[in-house]
Formats: structure tokens, sequence, C-alpha cells
């Protein structure tokens, strides 16, 4: 590849964090600037991923304007949980197991705040993200909120994001690679990706890009290991 996964990472790691801080916490930017690369890191990524061609298209879709409703957001959402659930791809493919589960929980932290900016439970975020809360209450306020609005896999979600969460912040340092082994973990994380798009598509709140094209996206990148 003309670009390395280490440089590739780098930056694109850079860029969806200086969208995020566009988007949350209105900080200036060139907007016509951070929109060329995001668009380059996007076919960076698909030629990188062998994509075929979807995550290209739907972040060139998305990218025409990054304040318009909704689709900014699903900018981030799309590149970052793609390249994130990708990255842990490689990473497993070097050994590097701890660096896959961080990965994976990364993406399935950011999808689980995704569902509650939509779903209209932001405070869950807050009080987990202020420490007034673990990570097992908070998933476990998401699901009960989620159950009466017809959501009837929500413990299911909690239990994977739990899982894939905890496997990653309770790393056994001194266990055997077979048991450090994250594979487990990254589809884990691809289902929880998936079922975050799902929940939002049954509240009325889908993201801005093709539910059927992120599910090949998702398919294509754990088809990886």
């Amino acid at each position: 590849m003309a670009v390395g996964f280490v440089a590739l990472d780098r930056r694109i790691n850079r860029d969806t964090e200086a969208l995020h801080d566009f988007l949350w916490h209105g900080e200036k930017k060139d907007e016509k600037s951070l929109i060329r690369s995001l668009r380059n890191d996007a076919r960076a990524a698909d030629a990188f991923l062998q994509l075929g061609g979807r995550l290209r298209t739907n972040v060139d879709e998305l990218a025409e304007d990054l304040q318009s409703s909704g689709k900014g957001e699903s900018l981030f959402e799309l590149l970052s949980h793609s390249w994130g659930l990708g990255a842990a791809t490689v990473l497993y493919s070097k050994r590097n197991y701890r660096g896959a589960a961080d990965r994976s929980k990364s993406v399935i932290s950011s999808a689980s705040i995704g569902v509650c900016a939509n779903a209209g439970c932001f405070e869950f975020v807050e009080e987990w993200e202020a420490g007034k809360t673990d990570f097992e209450t908070y998933t476990g306020k998401l699901a009960d909120f989620l159950e009466p609005k017809g959501f009837m896999d929500s413990g299911q979600f909690k239990r994977v994001m739990n899982a894939v969460y905890e496997f990653a912040m309770n790393w056994n340092a001194v266990a055997s690679k077979s048991e450090q082994t994250a594979r487990t973990s990254i589809e884990g994380a691809g289902w929880c990706l998936l079922t975050s798009v799902s929940i939002r598509e049954l509240l009325g709140a889908p993201p801005w890009f093709s539910a059927r094209d992120f599910a090949g996206i998702v398919e294509r990148i754990i088809g990886r290991m």
C-alpha cells in the first residue's frame, strides 16, 4: 500500500478528532480543508481495508457540509467506527491483541454515546463520563431505557458491550497468547456497531449513511481476520 498502517492510523485519528472538536466543542477549523482531509482519509481507508468503495462513497456524500443537521455527526461515526474496527483487525493480525481489544472498546463506547444522544438519554453518558457511574451501570440504564421503546434485544446489547469493554479494561498481561486473543472482542464490537444502527432506526433517528453499506463494511472488516 502507498500509505502504511501506522501513518494512516495517525492521520485518521487526528482528522476525526478534529471533526469531533469542530462539531461538539465549537473549535474553529477551516471547514473546506477539514472536509478535504476527511475525504482523503476515507479513500485511503477504503483502499487499505478493501471495502469496495462503500466507505469512500458514503463519506463523500456526507462531507458536502459538516454543519448540515446530522450529516457531520454521521460522518464522524461512519469514518471513526469503520476505521477503529478495521484498525483492531490489523492489530490482531500483528498479534497485538491488547491494542485490538482497546480499539474494540473505543468503537463500542462511541457507538453507545451515539445511541444515547439520539434516544434522548444523553444524561447517562454525562454521568458515566463524569465518573458518577461505571460502564456496566451506564449500559444497564441504557438497556432499561430502550426496552420499553420496543427494542427487545436491549439486554443482549448491554451484555455484549460490557464483555467487549471489560475484556480491554481488565487485561490479563500474564495470560497465554491464546487466552489473550481479541478475535471475539472484535466480532462483538462489529455486532454492537450494527445493532446501534438498528436501534436508531427503530427510534426514528437513523444515521445519514446507508445502513446496508455499513453492514457491508463491517462484514468485510470482520472477514479480514
